[in-house]
């Protein structure tokens, strides 16, 4: 019975915040009132050591908000050159066909990286395969005599150019993304556990007041 009683005394989750922006903004409350409170103290963790994994943890938070803006900039910049590579390849057909005729058009497709997807014949729309098809156009462009055109080798060479470097772009975000998400996340566990430990510690010292006392260490049941 004791030990129910006890295991439900150390559940205090509804005090503690989901997001990770109220995770921050807790953190740095904690740490400075724990900071100005010396004589509280956990075997396992020092005010201090809860001070920097929060100013960790807020830095980490930040970086991760501006690798995922820029991330969201370049995939923009992707999906323009998206729409430029489907109509390019549109009018790249119908060179095809007054070159060929229609009948003739679709027997080259396969050149230019172009393939029947079910309903239409389009360049794949997965876009590390556009990556490997590209080189493929510019190729085709120049054999069949389409360079000078409006969408011929010039076109096709900026578009290559421009879409390989930033899908390199987009990788080393994804990547500097997940770095910073799996330190946030590791940071946060040690920031709630300790939050948890000072939930139970403020109750302990403060067993008539510590109602009062968790609120004004910012643990605040209605804002979670």
């Amino acid at each position: 019975m004791m030990g129910d009683k006890l295991a439900k005394s150390i559940k205090y989750t509804g005090n503690l915040p989901v997001s990770d922006s109220d995770i921050s903004f807790l953190g740095q409350t904690t740490a400075a009132r724990w900071k100005n409170n010396p004589g509280l103290t956990l075997a396992w963790i020092t005010p201090a050591e809860h001070e920097a994994n929060v100013q960790a943890f807020v830095s980490s938070y930040n970086e991760r908000l501006i690798a995922g803006g820029r991330r969201r900039e370049i995939s923009q910049k992707i999906a323009a050159l998206d729409g430029n590579i489907n109509e390019g390849i549109s009018n790249i057909k119908n060179y095809l066909v007054y070159r060929y005729g229609k009948r003739a058009a679709r027997s080259y497709y396969p050149q230019f990286g172009v393939e029947y997807n079910g309903y239409a014949y389009i360049v794949p729309r997965d876009r590390d395969k556009r990556v490997a098809v590209l080189p493929m156009i510019i190729q085709a462009v120049a054999a069949h005599g389409f360079t000078g055109e409006k969408y011929g080798l010039q076109f096709w060479q900026t578009t290559a150019a421009g879409y390989r470097e930033l899908m390199q772009q987009l990788g080393e975000s994804d990547g500097h993304v997940s770095v910073k998400v799996g330190e946030k996340n590791q940071l946060r566990r040690v920031i709630s556990r300790t939050h948890v430990a000072l939930i139970n510690l403020l109750k302990a010292n403060y067993p008539d007041t510590y109602a009062m006392q968790m609120r004004n260490w910012g643990f605040q049941k209605e804002k979670y």
